[in-house]
C-alpha cells in the first residue's frame, strides 16, 4: 500500500487465527496493510448470516473501501497468524491530499484490485474445474506462474475446495496442459 510504512506512522498488530481486526459497523479510524498472514473480510446479511466477501493476503491492504466512510462495511477476521500495519485514516487522508503522486499511486492500486476482483468473480462463475484453473492461470499474465500464495490459498481465492484444485492440477499436468515444480506452474499451450 504505497510503501506507507516509510512515510506515515503506523502501529504493528500481531494477531492469531480467530482474532478480529475490526467489526462491521464500527467507526473507521484505521486503514490496514497485511505484512504477513491472511484476513477474511466477512459481511453479515440482513438476516445475520456471515458471508466471506474477500480473503486478503500478505501484501494487500484492507479497509481501503472505508477510506471515505464513517463505518466499516464488513468485519475483518484473522485466518492465520498475521502481522498488520495500522495507519490512521485521518493522517493517511491528509497525506494523500498533499501528495498527488501518492494519491495517483493509490488510485492505480485500487483500480488493479477492482480489475482482479472482477476477474475472480468471472472465474468463480465457470462451472468446469479445469476451465476455472486454466482461466485463473492465464489471467496472471505469464506462461510461467510462481505465486506468493500457497496452492491452498489459490484454491480458496478461486472458489474451489483445495482437494478439487489439487486433483485438477494433476489432471491438467497429465493432459500436458501445464507443468509443475512445487508452487511454480507453467502453462504449456
Amino acid at each position: 500500500m504505497l510503501s506507507l510504512q516509510n512515510i506515515l506512522s503506523s502501529s504493528t498488530l500481531n494477531l492469531k487465527k480467530g482474532d478480529r481486526v475490526f467489526k462491521q459497523g464500527e467507526s473507521v479510524n484505521s486503514i490496514y496493510y497485511i505484512t504477513q498472514g491472511r484476513v477474511k473480510l466477512v459481511r453479515n446479511t440482513l438476516e445475520g448470516t456471515p458471508i466471506v466477501i474477500h480473503v486478503a493476503y500478505a501484501g494487500e491492504g484492507i479497509a481501503e473501501a472505508s477510506l471515505f466512510s464513517d463505518e466499516y462495511h464488513c468485519s475483518a477476521l484473522v485466518d492465520a497468524n498475521t502481522k498488520i500495519a495500522a495507519f490512521s485514516k485521518v493522517e493517511l487522508l491528509k497525506y494523500l491530499q498533499n501528495n498527488p503522486n501518492s494519491m495517483m499511486d493509490l488510485l492505480k492500486q485500487l483500480t488493479y484490485q477492482v480489475r482482479d476482483l472482477r476477474m475472480l468473480n468471472e472465474i468463480k462463475s465457470i462451472y468446469s474445474a479445469e476451465d476455472k484453473v486454466l482461466t485463473y492461470l492465464a489471467t496472471k499474465g505469464s506462461k510461467d506462474f510462481d505465486s506468493r500464495l500457497s496452492l491452498k490459498d489459490i484454491a480458496q481465492k478461486i472458489g474451489m475446495a483445495h482437494e478439487t484444485f489439487y486433483r485438477t492440477l494433476k489432471v491438467l499436468e497429465n493432459k500436458g496442459e501445464i507443468s509443475r515444480d512445487g508452487n511454480q506452474i507453467k502453462l504449456i499451450n
